[in-house]
């Protein structure tokens, strides 16, 4: 069953709504289809199960996580959603122990969904400015 890009779009706002914002991972499987492929390097997921197991790591690290949703473009089986998250490191995340610091990242999605389900994430996000924020790194900006 192949949706419209308007039900496309939908599919991809209960995505950052239900999952990412408020970690309701009981509808990942109507969400996301059972071998989905999460990129968001250094990160690949394969499965609802490895996703929701990263996306819990990183809502443990980050309690506070919220998505705003900037701009959505649909056409035929793709969304491509420019986002901005923020959050503050409560928790251990890639390695790095809790810093308390705030982030507030941009970044964009692709979806690629086909039967009613998202079948591949493609995310493109401001690691850079993450790790700055985060005081991994010092700014290049000096």
């Amino acid at each position: 069953m192949s949706l419209t890009p308007a039900e496309n779009k939908r599919l991809a706002r209960r995505y950052f709504e239900q999952i990412l914002n408020h970690g309701d991972f009981s509808v990942a499987e109507t969400v996301l289809a059972p071998n989905c492929i999460f990129r968001n390097p250094p990160v690949v997921a394969r499965g609802v199960t490895e996703f929701t197991t990263v996306i819990a790591d990183v809502r443990a690290a980050f309690p506070d996580l919220h998505f705003t949703i900037h701009d959505e473009i649909a056409e035929g089986d793709k969304v491509v959603t420019r986002w901005t998250v923020t959050g503050t490191q409560r928790g251990d995340f890639l390695g790095h122990p809790a810093s308390g610091k705030q982030i507030d990242v941009t970044g964009i999605n692709i979806f690629r969904i086909d039967g009613g389900r998202v079948q591949e994430i493609w995310v493109n996000m401001d690691r850079l400015g993450e790790a700055v924020q985060l005081g991994w790194i010092e700014s290049l900006t000096g």
